[in-house]
């Protein structure tokens, strides 16, 4: 399973990165990545849109992991 991710990071608190789940998950990441071409940006409000414009924003897929099952 795949999902959308926002990754984005504040100069003096780090790092915020949540999931788009308005977009739901995938089954395999050719699937996510179409999903994310076709959402980003004309599903984006006007300042999350110009922060990603301006590279503030990203938005990538990430494949789902199993707890504790790290490494795979």
């Amino acid at each position: 399973m795949w999902v959308i991710m926002a990754v984005s990071i504040q100069l003096l608190s780090g790092p915020n990165v949540w999931a788009v789940a308005d977009q739901g998950t995938f089954q395999d990441e050719t699937e996510c990545q179409a999903a994310l071409s076709e959402a980003v940006p004309r599903t984006l409000s006007e300042g999350m849109r110009l922060a990603w414009e301006g590279g503030e924003l990203k938005f990538v897929c990430v494949k789902v992991r199993a707890n504790g099952q790290a490494g795979n």
